[in-house]
């Protein structure tokens, strides 16, 4: 999937499909980034930032809006950072600024230093840095390769808790779940430069590790908060669960539509509307990720690999990993070796 990427955000090596950087307001006031498409993790790191969900319309929005801040959930403790005692910088953002009880209006949210922001492939933020002091991290998954994770699951649980919340979903981090998520996110662009052998399983496993980390913040934080889930996000749901566990041995939509006790059309419209992709690509997906992997990191052959696919044979593996990659399996595996 192609993800309209704001210019701060690079691959954490060429052509993989996770992507990390850090933006500022540094000596352009009122930078304004736009976020979609895409799984996005977001950790104001200094300063703070306005965001405003949505994009075709938020500029115009943001462009309207006080520099005064709205006022914060009054329940949310501060983080004991050194950027939370800086009063000058403070006040020119206006954390305290603005009339007294003020409340955020809907779909905007202030983020201060140490607030996390996450935004899944359905929902779109535009950010603006006002102030020189103003910086953001953030890693960004393609959703594609989101859906071949199965650490991604626990985390799609906790996200679900904000489908139809008109709240933006952010996180208020203490100090320690803090310096915890910048130490793990700063392993990203710390990642092998692609030219190693075991570089694409390390790069799945440092996602699985942030992921898995990202989730716990959120089940802390919506402990005591009921979930709001829409039926087509749950019916996803639950056929991404199948998927993970089912995908080497049933590639036919029937057999899910069946375990979920819905017909095979209304799931497909289902997978469609909530992605963008359908459940034939979604398979296809899990199916490939896996093909590489075994074909990277196995002495199994083509043909066993094959069977342990699901494929009727090898010639139709090998027309399948074809179509998805480009090459055959052979060649595949003979310049991965010679790598």
């Amino acid at each position: 999937m192609q993800i309209p990427l704001p210019d701060f955000l690079h691959p954490v090596t060429a052509g993989a499909p996770v992507y990390c950087g850090t933006a500022s307001g540094g000596g352009t006031p009122g930078r304004s980034l736009v976020l979609e498409r895409g799984f996005h993790f977001v950790l104001c790191t200094g300063g703070s930032a306005l965001v405003v969900e949505g994009a075709d319309t938020a500029a115009r929005k943001v462009a309207e809006l006080p520099h005064a801040a709205e006022s914060r959930d009054t329940d949310e403790p501060n983080m004991p950072t050194p950027g939370n005692t800086d009063k000058g910088h403070r006040n020119e953002m206006g954390d305290k600024g603005g009339a007294a009880g003020s409340k955020p209006r809907k779909g905007e949210r202030r983020l201060q230093q140490g607030d996390l922001l996450l935004l899944s492939p359905s929902r779109t933020a535009t950010l603006r840095l006002d102030g020189a002091h103003d910086t953001l991290e953030c890693i960004c998954i393609d959703p594609d390769y989101f859906d071949t994770l199965p650490d991604g699951q626990p985390l799609y649980n906790q996200l679900s808790g904000y489908l139809g919340d008109d709240r933006l979903p952010v996180v208020r981090l203490d100090g320690t779940q803090y310096g915890a998520l910048r130490l793990t996110a700063s392993l990203f662009p710390a990642h092998p430069a692609g030219s190693g052998l075991y570089d694409e399983a390390i790069l799945r496993h440092l996602c699985s590790l942030f992921l898995l980390q990202t989730a716990g913040l959120l089940y802390r934080h919506r402990a005591n908060a009921p979930a709001f889930v829409k039926r087509p996000n749950e019916i996803f749901r639950s056929f991404k669960r199948l998927a993970v566990k089912n995908y080497r041995t049933a590639h036919d939509i029937a057999f899910y539509a069946g375990r979920l006790h819905i017909s095979s059309t209304y799931l497909s419209r289902i997978v469609k509307q909530v992605t963008g992709h359908t459940v034939k690509a979604h398979l296809a997906e899990l199916l490939c990720a896996d093909a590489r992997r075994l074909l990277s990191c196995s002495d199994l052959d083509i043909k066993e690999i094959a069977d342990t696919l699901g494929f009727s044979d090898q010639s139709a593996f090998g027309k399948f990993f074809a179509r998805q990659t480009g090459c055959s399996p052979l060649r595949f595996r003979r310049e991965r070796a010679t790598r």
